[in-house]
């Protein structure tokens, strides 16, 4: 069997390439206008890109909002308990065990979630 030389552009047998002639110098077709079905789709495309969009940037103000007010909630906590301490050991009650341990908790808490906002902020997520 002998084979074809490197700029024969003759199909080989089996070939389901284009047809002889299709690729030596014929006249490109027109495109084809775009239907009303494809522009639909496209119109539903760019709306639907459009709404999650709007939905992550709702989603990312809901989360500061969050964030925020749960940063607020801790401190108030960890404020509360730390008077709470302070008035115990002025009366000569405990003040450890429970509003010691329960500020402290809170005061871990509070660093932990400012510690993430901040992380997650600075990578821009």
């Amino acid at each position: 069997m002998r084979e074809a030389p490197a700029g024969d552009d003759e199909p080989l047998e089996g070939d389901i390439g284009p047809a002889a002639g299709a690729a030596a110098g014929t006249v490109a077709r027109p495109a084809a206008p775009v239907s009303e079905a494809a522009e639909a789709a496209q119109a539903l495309r760019r709306f639907d890109a459009e709404r999650e969009e709007r939905r992550r940037a709702t989603n990312a103000v809901a989360g500061r909002i969050a964030v925020a007010v749960a940063a607020l909630f801790l401190a108030f906590l960890t404020y509360d308990s730390a008077t709470t301490a302070v008035e115990a050991r002025s009366r000569g009650d405990a003040w450890i065990y429970p509003p010691a341990v329960v500020g402290g908790a809170c005061a871990v808490g509070l660093v932990a979630l400012l510690t993430w906002a901040w992380r997650r902020r600075r990578l821009g997520m």
